[in-house]
């Protein structure tokens, strides 16, 4: 029978005071688990850890896009039996509204910070044999959507990496796998109806066969890949959007 407990288990959970990553943080907790949860808003982590119980739930805060605070994170922690980037930023703008600098602001949020502090940690020795490594991915990162190059660029080439890390860690039984979310209800998706209007968004939703998602879905299936069900999973990217892209 599939084991999704993680009793004893260690998760290192980013971006965690948003939806995806509150939502990840809440169902570590509940299997069993103890999440370290790092941000860049003081008080919210700080909500986040009296919520689920400060035995349960350290608060660090970190922005992970400086690289001493990155380093600092991975000095701090230790034994972790897994890791969930749920740290991420959206950027929508037509092609020709595109900047350097804003192409650089959101590769350094969704590509560059995950992938450097994974590879710190290993180096580091941070993650035991067997953990579990989920990067956020995107939708947006398999399909094509106007308006999204810049964001759609960053997911697409951080699934990307998560192939490559996979084989890299197979020998050390430490798995990569990412989540590719539709439009969930959080954050992001408040953004997103802020730039397109709300009719833009009623008609988007319509392209969803099950509607949009909630956090507490995409927080379910990271559970899954963090636990030793998924044991023999790595290397690929788990799509979780309501039947958006099987159209």
């Amino acid at each position: 029978m599939a084991n999704f407990d993680l009793t004893g288990k260690t998760i290192l959970v980013t971006g965690a005071t948003s939806g995806i990553g509150r939502a990840v943080c809440a169902a570590v907790v509940e299997a069993g688990g103890r999440v370290v949860a790092t941000g860049r808003d003081r008080s919210r982590l700080a909500a986040l850890s009296t919520d689920l119980g400060a035995e349960r739930c350290q608060a660090l805060r970190a922005d992970l896009t400086d690289p001493e605070e990155r380093d600092a994170l991975v000095t701090t922690v230790s034994g972790l039996d897994g890791i969930v980037h749920g740290a991420g930023a959206l950027q929508l703008a037509p092609a020709g509204f595109l900047s350097e600098k804003k192409l650089r602001s959101l590769e350094a949020i969704n590509y560059e910070a995950p992938v450097l502090l994974t590879t710190a940690l290993v180096k580091a020795g941070k993650l035991k044999t067997e953990a579990s490594v989920v990067l956020m991915g995107s939708v947006a990162g398999l399909v094509g959507a106007k308006g999204h190059v810049l964001y759609a660029g960053s997911k697409g080439a951080l699934m990307a990496a998560g192939r490559a890390l996979a084989l890299e860690l197979a020998s050390r039984r430490i798995r990569v796998n990412s989540l590719a979310p539709g439009m969930v209800r959080a954050g992001m998706a408040e953004e997103a109806q802020d730039a397109l209007g709300d009719d833009a968004m009623a008609a988007h939703e319509k392209e969803y066969p099950l509607g949009f998602g909630r956090p507490e879905d995409v927080a379910a299936a990271a559970r899954f890949l963090l636990s030793p069900a998924a044991r023999w999973i790595t290397g690929t990217t788990l799509v979780c959007d309501g039947g958006f892209t099987a159209r």
